[in-house]
């Protein structure tokens, strides 16, 4: 079972990371979550910023800070060592950085109105990003402008979720209110929409106008996992027909690939688990309480040289082996 190798503890909230060239990347908010408590004027006027390390050794030190107009979201590689980083409001939304934390492009996003998941499409050299407009966008790696854009989700409804299977130019999408949407790179246009609330027609959330809110999908041996909000894990064969429906008694934040029979699965509430879909055991790796909030999500896990560092949103990063 993988373990904690090194920890982090960083001042202010985060949702992303990423390792390069011997340097990593954390990136959120200036939002100390764990003095502050959550209020709109904090989602509203809170910046956002990148911190980045060098490693030392066998540890990281902090050696410069990136501020941005709002919080990030997304932290991707690009070629030519250059990382995208995305925040979650228009102004400032696409920005391109170099390993040595130099800002290159920054453009901002009107029409997605911020950033929530982005993915990178080498064969096309463009950026693929959920939005909260609820649009899917497609936007020049170099340039930063809009190539494509396609509402997907209701515009008042987040974008979250996004995964793609670069093989056969397939992306998935998820939003706020339970829809995972099927588009097809090259032709780009919707090609399937499933309704996860069609699984709970007797759930009195359903009554009170609330979905299973899709946040994580992952694309794995030939299988298309979906996780929701409502505690569940829906699995679907390439041809999208439901194979196994799990229940895992809490809110699923993120997904990630650990082997070939076995994924990662962070929660809304600080814990990071193993799932073996083989035999459906679940252990448990992590367990991180909220310490002021009445969440401490994991939003995000990215591979190291070694292992997979896991973010959690009251600011710290560790990484497991």
């Amino acid at each position: 079972m993988p373990k904690i190798a090194l920890k982090l503890k960083l001042p202010t909230s985060i949702y992303a990371a990423i390792e390069k060239d011997n340097k990593l990347f954390a990136g959120g908010s200036v939002w100390d979550r764990r003095q502050v408590l959550w209020s709109d004027e904090v989602g509203k006027q809170t910046k956002g910023i990148v911190y980045i390390f060098k490693k030392v050794k066998n540890s990281y030190q902090k050696i410069q800070e990136i501020v941005f107009p709002h919080m990030v979201y997304s932290i991707i590689e690009l070629p030519k060592k250059q990382l995208f980083v995305s925040c979650k409001a228009a102004k400032g939304a696409f920005n391109i950085i170099n390993f040595q934390g130099e800002i290159i492009k920054t453009k901002n996003d009107k029409a997605g109105q911020g950033v929530y998941g982005s993915f990178y499409n080498k064969s096309k050299k463009e950026i693929i990003l959920t939005t909260r407009s609820g649009k899917l966008e497609i936007i020049n790696s170099q340039s930063l402008e809009i190539k494509k854009k396609l509402q997907l989700a209701q515009k008042s409804t987040r974008l979250w979720a996004l995964a793609m299977d670069e093989k056969t130019q397939t992306i998935y999408a998820g939003d706020y209110d339970g829809f995972v949407y099927i588009v097809k790179r090259n032709q780009f246009t919707k090609t399937k929409k499933i309704n996860l609330k069609q699984y709970y027609k007797d759930n009195q959330k359903l009554e009170k106008g609330f979905g299973p809110s899709v946040w994580s999908i992952l694309s794995y041996q030939n299988k298309i996992i979906v996780a929701t909000r409502w505690h569940e894990l829906f699995i679907f064969d390439k041809n999208f027909k439901l194979t196994e429906r799990i229940d895992l008694g809490e809110d699923i934040s993120h997904l990630e690939k650990l082997s070939p029979t076995k994924i990662l699965i962070g929660t809304r509430y600080g814990k990071l688990f193993s799932l073996d879909l083989k035999t459906k055991k679940k252990k448990t790796i992590i367990k991180r309480k909220p310490k002021l909030q009445k969440e401490n999500a994991i939003w995000e896990m990215s591979r190291a040289k070694q292992g997979m560092w896991i973010c959690f949103a009251d600011g710290y990063v560790i990484k497991i082996i």
